[in-house]
């Protein structure tokens, strides 16, 4: 038993290591990103809503700001604020989605900029941000070809 409770505790110290470079990666890669997604926006580029895939879900807690029992994380950008996420109640989230008829979610009130992110959050990030901003600059392939 103290075997496997060694090698649970070496594979909790990778697990940690590997989010821990992670979020350092994301801490010094997304801010020159927002900087410039800050400046797009400045330029009139400033009503960008686009939502990436879900990357952390916990339980919520005792918040009351959620009815259901548990949270869920979505890397975004939402322009002025940039590359961040947007948080849902997995109830929300599981019945917005799922609905085909249903317009598109507006982000701003889910969305929480970059640094008030939970670090597993900004970890995710650097995955996810190519993909989120090749979507935005397909928007503008006239100006950019």
């Amino acid at each position: 038993m103290n075997d496997t409770l060694s090698r649970r505790a070496d594979e909790l110290a990778i697990l940690a290591g590997l989010l821990r470079s992670s979020v350092a990666l994301a801490d010094s890669a997304i801010p020159p990103i927002n900087e410039q997604l800050a400046e797009l926006a400045a330029m009139g580029v400033d009503d960008v809503e686009i939502e990436g895939p879900l990357v952390f879900a916990r339980a919520a807690g005792s918040s009351p700001a959620f009815d259901d029992a548990r949270i869920v994380w979505a890397v975004a950008i939402v322009a002025p604020h940039g590359l961040g996420g947007t948080l849902w109640d997995a109830d929300d989230h599981a019945a917005r989605y799922g609905d085909s008829n249903c317009e598109p979610p507006h982000l701003r009130p889910r969305f929480v900029p970059f640094e008030r992110c939970p670090p597993i959050v900004r970890a995710m990030l650097p995955a996810h941000a190519p993909k989120l901003i090749a979507q935005l600059l397909q928007s503008f392939t006239v100006l950019t070809q």
